[in-house]
């Protein structure tokens, strides 16, 4: 098992359970349609927000040049 898959899982469950507790103040109808759409989208969202802290941790740590290198695919030039 990789990494995503965790991440996956976790997500499902977060956002199942965040879109059904949401949506159950409106009624059980809103509460399953929450659920579904939580167990869709929180993965996809838990999934951006890592993407988006790793490319600040690599701010922070490695500076703008580096996080423009990774996003473009780029590796760092080697030194002689």
């Amino acid at each position: 098992m990789t990494l995503i898959e965790p991440i996956m899982l976790v997500g499902a469950a977060s956002g199942g359970v965040v879109g059904a507790v949401w949506g159950f103040g409106s009624g059980i109808g809103w509460a399953v349609a929450g659920l579904v759409g939580g167990v869709v989208l929180g993965p996809i969202l838990l999934l951006l927000l890592l993407f988006v802290l790793a490319m600040l941790m690599t701010l922070v740590t490695k500076g703008p040049r580096a996080v423009l290198r990774d996003l473009r695919g780029r590796r760092p030039p080697e030194r002689p």
